[in-house]
Formats: structure tokens, sequence, C-alpha cells
């Protein structure tokens, strides 16, 4: 084919049959010319001419049209790999698909795709590429076809076995064994290819590839099970801690992945009226909420059950500072409490330490061992500390001073569990206004008092929080006051969050787990 181009003032007055018949160099400059016309026609004259169901028709006339012209193309893309010559242009490219990404501007991974659709309907399924070419099928479904169902040599050959269909079985027996076995050996019968084909003409993208993985499935299920064990070897999870968190990522199979996902789905509940965060970001909280639930019911293992069960190393001297501070209300700055330094004469003046109004004793501080997380890592955040020291568990350790343990006590402040069933029994989930967490996700909470400031464990001080809302409200210092069997939250400047006093429906499903 020549490089040249022909003009449309050439094509103009030339007959259609003239141009059906012509060389194809003459055929795609009237395509061209035709294309060109189209595509500056005015909109708004084609409003005006034309209405919306019309221009929906020519939408999708030029739409089959461009599918048919893709079936030829990727005809014409075989027979210049086939060629070679594409290898020794002035770009030289390494591989054919380059060649293709180069001279046609596009991607590489859309070349490359474009390329293995043209040899697998040259090679493979040659008849899906007559239909493709007719506009009986679109790329879109040959490509779900071909991703399913030509994943092993064992697949593609079963595509060309003849198919005995009912009619052709009782025409069968009724000729004779004998004409019936000559007939079936005839080159018109239908295959497996042409029985799919028939099929995927009337299916959605999304049926076409159901039918592709039930097709692979039953021709050569022993791939399935090679991809099964190599998916297996490929299986990993890595949890890696960086700067500011933990980076986590893996690979799972289709089994462990859709477990994972289940479980998942299962502790995620709807989202309060207040609740902003991403579906990303409460898809992470779910992950962390299973792992509450292993750890809360003493689901691993034989250990006992271990709340909050984030080991923190922490010296008496800071201990004592956070129980303290925890007891006066001081709190982290947040959106209700912001950051601000006091001026002179202000009664904050008199709820600062002396020790940070002097200065910090360098010394004190620097012979005490930092807070750390239980395998010596750190920093750990002082909101964390805060809450911890608030709610979590406390174990006392004493060493002698060659560092040998000498005496390992414990000081409860946990619900019992017939406290939590009770507590179960009357919250039924996360009292939070509008959140349907379920009890299995939540954690007993001292709501009026805290323990730290001597309130008592009791279901009078206790409430069911789940584990985000118990975060938010230590860390926004919310009170919870009980009223009329309704449990009321209201923030530091005293604006109250309930949207109304009748408690949400609950998750009934749930096991009530102690």
């Amino acid at each position: 084919m020549s490089d040249s181009t022909i003009s449309a003032e050439v094509l103009h007055g030339t007959p259609l049959g003239e141009l059906l018949e012509a060389d194809l160099p003459t055929r795609l400059a009237a395509l061209e010319a035709l294309g060109g016309a189209i595509t500056s026609a005015d909109l708004q004259d084609e409003r005006d001419l034309h209405t919306g169901p019309e221009l929906g028709i020519a939408s999708v006339r030029v739409h089959r049209l461009c599918t048919r012209l893709t079936g030829k193309r990727y005809q014409w893309l075989t027979v210049e790999e086939a060629d070679g010559r594409w290898a020794t242009t002035a770009f030289h490219p390494r591989t054919y698909a380059s060649h293709v990404a180069h001279t046609h501007g596009i991607s590489y991974a859309n070349a490359r795709r474009s390329v293995r659709l043209a040899r697998q309907l040259r090679d493979d399924i040659p008849r899906f590429g007559a239909a493709l070419r007719a506009g009986q099928i679109g790329p879109d479904q040959i490509d779900a076809l071909a991703t399913t169902a030509l994943t092993s040599p064992t697949r593609i050959a079963a595509l060309a076995e003849p198919i005995t269909t009912d009619a052709s079985a009782a025409e069968g027996a009724e000729a004779g064994e004998s004409d019936f076995e000559e007939a079936a050996t005839d080159d018109t019968a239908q295959t497996v290819e042409d029985f799919l084909l028939a099929q995927a003409q009337d299916m959605r993208v999304d049926q076409i590839r159901r039918l592709g993985k039930h097709f692979a499935q039953v021709a050569d299920p022993e791939a399935d099970e090679r991809g099964y064990r190599q998916a297996k070897e490929r299986e990993y999870v890595e949890l890696v801690r960086t700067l500011d968190g933990w980076h986590l990522s893996g690979f799972l199979t289709e089994e462990n992945g859709r477990l994972v996902r289940a479980a998942m789905d299962a502790v995620i509940t709807p989202p309060a009226p207040d609740d902003q965060r991403t579906a990303d970001q409460r898809r992470a909280q779910a992950l962390a909420d299973l792992a509450h639930l292993v750890l809360d019911q003493g689901l691993a293992g034989t250990h006992a059950s271990v709340r909050p069960h984030l080991g923190v190393l922490i010296n008496p001297t800071d201990l004592d500072r956070l129980l303290r501070e925890a007891r006066e209300g001081t709190t982290a700055p947040t959106e209700q409490t912001p950051c601000s330094t006091p001026t002179p004469g202000s009664s904050r003046w008199d709820t600062i330490p002396l020790r940070d109004l002097i200065g910090i004793d360098w010394a004190t501080q620097l012979n005490n061992q930092p807070p750390t997380f239980d395998d010596g890592t750190g920093p750990v955040p002082p909101a964390l500390l805060r809450r911890l020291a608030t709610c979590g568990d406390l174990y006392r350790v004493l060493f002698s001073p060659e560092g040998e343990v000498i005496n390992l006590g414990r000081s409860r402040r946990l619900f019992t569990p017939a406290q939590r069933r009770a507590l179960i029994a009357r919250d039924q989930g996360c009292t939070w206004p509008g959140c349907t967490a379920p009890p299995a996700i939540c954690e007993s909470h001292h709501a009026r008092i805290h323990w730290a400031d001597g309130g008592p464990t009791n279901t009078a001080n206790g409430a069911l929080l789940c584990y985000h809302h118990h975060t938010v409200v230590d860390a926004r210092t919310i009170t919870m006051t009980r009223h009329d069997g309704v449990w009321i939250f209201t923030r530091p400047d005293g604006t109250t969050i309930n949207t109304n006093l009748d408690p949400p429906a609950k998750h009934r499903d749930w096991p009530d787990t102690g």
C-alpha cells in the first residue's frame, strides 16, 4: 500500500459503486472523507435536524462500524507482524507491541492487548474474528472470553471439538450409527467455539466471563488446580513499620481473600450520621476490629482475654503524671480544645504545673526511660498514652538493681464477664448515636466517671462503645450521661451529639459474647 493519500476533491463525484470496488487506499480515503464530514458537522445544526433518539441511533451505528473496523484492523496487525519489516523501521522497536504503540499513538498496555487479541482471533478463535468483523460481537466480549477460556493449550484445543446436540443425536439414531458417525465428522458440524459464539452474542460482558470460566473448568479442571497451587505459592502478607505507622501489602488466594473480605464486611456497620470517614478508612478500622475481636474474646489459642492488648512500658513517674492529668481534665489539643498559649493573669496559669513554667527538669527526664511499646520501639503517641492510662489494664513490675524481676502485680479495672453480659443485655451494641455496631466489636467503657478519676467498675458506670467511637469519646473528651434509659453524649462546649432520644436499632444476629 502506498503511503500517499487521496484527497477528498478526487473522490468528489465518484459513484458509490466505484468506491466499493476501488482498491484499499481509495476506500480508506473515502472512509476518512466521510468520517471527517460526520465529525466536523455542527452539533447545533444536528440538533435542529434530528431528535435525541435519532442521534442516539446514529451513535449505535457508528459504534457498530467501529467494532467491525476493529476486527479488520486486528487482521492487518497479524499480517504486518508476520511480514517482519516493522523491526527495521527507524524507531527500532524491541517488540511488535512497542511498534504498534508507537505508530498508533496508544499506551504499551493497550497495544499489547490488541496484539494478543489479534493473534488469538487468527489462531485460536477464528469464528469469533469473523463475527467481530460482521458486527455480531464486540471486542470487549471477545476479551472477556479470551482471558477466561484461552488459558491453557488443552482448553484451546477443546474449542475445535464437535458438539452433538439433542437434535443431531436423534437424527443420528434414526439414520443409523454409521451415518451418524459420518455426519459428526463433517466439516460443517458445530464445534465448541460455534456453541460459545452463539451463546456469547446475546450475553453481557460479565455473563460471557462466567461462561468462559465455566468452559475452562469443564475443558481443563487441572489447570485451575495448577493455578491455585501457583497462587498459593505467591501468597504473602507484609506488615512493615514506617515512620508514622504501618504499611500493609500482600496477595491472597481467591479463597483466603474472600474469607478476609467476608470477615471485614461482617464487622463493618452502616456509618453513623456524623461519621465522615472514607470507605477505605472504614475498611482499615474493620481490619483492626477483627484483631480486637480475636484478642478481646481470647480466641487465639488458650490465652485469656487481654485488653487493650497494646503493650506499653512506662516508668512510674510518667504514669503518675498521666493519671494526674486525666483526673485534672488535661486533654490533647483537639478541634474542641485548640492549642494556645495562656496569657498572664488568665485562669489557665493556675492549672499549669510549676515545672512547665520554670522549664523542663532535664536530669529527671533523661534518667527515666521514655514510654515505649513492649518491643522497645517508640515513641508512643501522647494521645494513645492518655487513652491507655485512663482505660487500659495496668501491670506493675518491680526490678532489682541488677535488673531481675522481684515482684509482679496486677491492678484489675476490667468489667467482669457477668457485668459485660448485663451491659450487652441493656445496651445491645454501641451506644453512640446512630451507630449499629454489635456487642461483639464493642468495649465496656467507664462512661460517667473514668477509672482514673475513681470511677467504679459497675453497670451503672458502664456503657458499650465500638472500638472507633471509644477512641472518639476519649480523644475529644466527650462526657456521657444517662437520661430515661438513653446515653447522652455532650461535647466540651456543652452541645449534645444525640439527634433524638430514641435508641437506634441494633444488630440482633450477633452472639452475645462476653
